[in-house]
């Protein structure tokens, strides 16, 4: 090499290097090697005014993730599970099984514990080729009877299980369970047949529904949001995914009595059920009816894939472990909703707006018999105009949920950046606020101790925090409380320390105490 080439070669190194340590000192440097693979760091901008600062939002919006049933969670695209599972004749001799002689006996397969009775308060099923008897309102189960009984279930303590349900001193418990509320009268189970389907043995007389249909029941808490969205009808959402049964024509058919007829249940199921499956939910009794009519003299309805069970309690401290996996569930069906409703999940706002719940019609029955409200702000008036007042750049409002529409409550939670609220069915919109988004709970105190709820005495509880803790999207941010200090009693004539502090009593909030959760709400949103 010459001379002038090598000084070249020098120049240009030493340019090289002066370069990187100007970039490492402005903060921008980037390293060679992951040049291709990162975009460098924009220079950051200078600080902006405080009145500013209150007003603008620095959210990320991130790119674009996969589309989660094609790619993220590569979910099959059949959705017969006997179209994909090994059917292999021991017979070398035998035809190939057609679609017909496919349905002459069941199968199931399922996500829980195989080795206890009571783990059908988590187990989920999908059945194959299970029947309906019209005439004696019997689910069957249909097995070869030329050879010996298969186990259902393997008990850890009594060994193998031969039949769907167990017999108790005063109720049978079933194989799975359709609510999380009710010890066994919500179990459900087939009972073995030794024979053929119905469906092989005589057609003539059977109908075949060959789309994917499940059995769930709302319960007595049917007019809650958390328990009927996030409970009941979401474990139809969370069962097809995590059986890998995903279908867009699932059938949901209610169980053990006709659909709650209760206006909130109405206003509910209409909005949230069609971003789950576009049918419409059914009574299973009317179904049957309608089903059967179709076909004269039919006396069996037959089910090519029947999903039941699944629906877990969430929101108690003593079953937050249910959770646990399923915060992808959680965010698809948010998603999910949103899109139903005309948002795009990723859109984020451009201006902070807090957010106050206002609860005016929770008028619920005490300990007394007696009415009362329950979990509200008792000084909402005068924390509302302290926060407009520090705030006085930022959208403050407050709001009555129920006397929005579904389609206006969503809009407005999914462009609030703080929302405050009092726990309960209330706090449940918390999901679709933007990724990003703050949301100040307020808790309530425990003195006892309940085991139900699996609350421990002289505790702040965050009474959703079981379910809302696997929402990472979102920041909690849980207003504290203990003692009577913190709380005013609902109870006309009884004192704070006379009434419950869950349901009777709502909360007295220190100013000082909410802007600290408020200002790191704000810290944490900046760019």
């Amino acid at each position: 090499m010459s001379q002038w080439a090598t000084r070249c070669v020098v120049l240009l190194s030493a340019l090289a290097l002066a370069t990187q340590v100007f970039h490492l000192l402005r903060g921008d440097f980037v390293h060679p090697s992951r040049r291709h693979s990162e975009q460098p760091v924009a220079p950051q901008d200078p600080p902006l005014p405080e009145a500013v600062r209150n007003k603008v939002i620095g959210l990320v919006v991130s790119q674009k993730q996969p589309s989660l049933a094609n790619n993220l969670l590569q979910l099959s695209t059949n959705t017969h599970f006997n179209a994909r599972s090994v059917r292999i004749s021991r017979d070398p001799a035998a035809a190939k099984t057609d679609s017909v002689n496919s349905r002459r006996f069941s199968h199931f397969r399922c996500v829980g514990d195989d080795n206890n009775p009571e783990g059908r308060r988590e187990r989920i099923c999908v059945f194959e080729n299970v029947c309906y008897d019209t005439t004696n309102s019997q689910w069957t189960y249909h097995v070869r009877g030329n050879s010996s009984r298969k186990p259902v279930l393997f008990d850890a303590t009594n060994g193998e299980r031969l039949e769907f349900y167990e017999s108790r001193q005063d109720y049978q418990v079933g194989f799975v369970a359709l609510s999380g509320f009710t010890e066994g009268s919500t179990d459900w189970w087939p009972t073995i047949s030794t024979s053929p389907s119905p469906a092989v043995q005589s057609p003539e007389s059977t109908v075949v529904l060959d789309s994917l249909h499940a059995l769930f029941h709302l319960a007595v808490h049917d007019d809650n949001l958390g328990h009927l969205l996030w409970e009941e009808m979401a474990a139809l959402w969370y069962g097809m995914i995590r059986l890998n049964a995903f279908s867009d024509e699932l059938v949901p058919m209610h169980m053990l009595g006709s659909l709650p007829d209760r206006k909130l249940n109405v206003k509910f199921r209409t909005a949230f059920m069609p971003a789950i499956t576009p049918k419409d939910p059914v009574s299973f009794n009317d179904y049957m009816k309608k089903t059967v009519a179709k076909q004269r003299a039919a006396t069996h309805v037959c089910f090519d894939q029947l999903m039941a069970g699944g629906n877990m309690l969430r929101f108690f401290q003593s079953h937050g472990w249910h959770n646990q996996g399923h915060e992808p569930l959680f965010y698809s069906l948010r998603n999910r909703i949103l899109k139903h409703h005309g948002i795009d999940p990723e859109v984020v706002p451009k201006t902070h707006r807090i957010v106050f719940t206002n609860k005016t019609e929770t008028l619920k029955k005490n300990i007394d018999g007696g009415l009362a409200k329950n979990r509200g702000i008792a000084n909402l008036r005068e924390l509302v105009q302290h926060v407009q007042t520090k705030y006085p750049d930022v959208d403050v409002q407050v709001v009555e949920w129920q006397k929005l529409s579904i389609k206006k409550q969503l809009d407005l939670m999914h462009s609030t950046t703080i929302f405050i609220t009092p726990s309960g069915g209330v706090s449940t919109l918390l999901p679709f606020l933007p990724e990003g988004g703050h949301a100040i709970i307020l808790d309530y105190f425990e003195r006892k101790g309940e085991a139900y709820y699996g609350t421990q005495a002289g505790t702040s509880v965050s009474m959703e925090a079981p379910m809302w803790n696997h929402f990472p999207f979102i920041k909690k941010l849980y207003y504290q409380v203990w003692g009577s200090q913190d709380f005013v009693s609902d109870i006309p004539g009884k004192s704070v320390e006379d009434v419950d502090w869950r349901y009777e009593a709502s909360v007295k909030v220190d100013f000082e105490r909410m802007d600290k959760l408020i200002e790191a709400a704000f810290e944490d949103m900046e760019p």
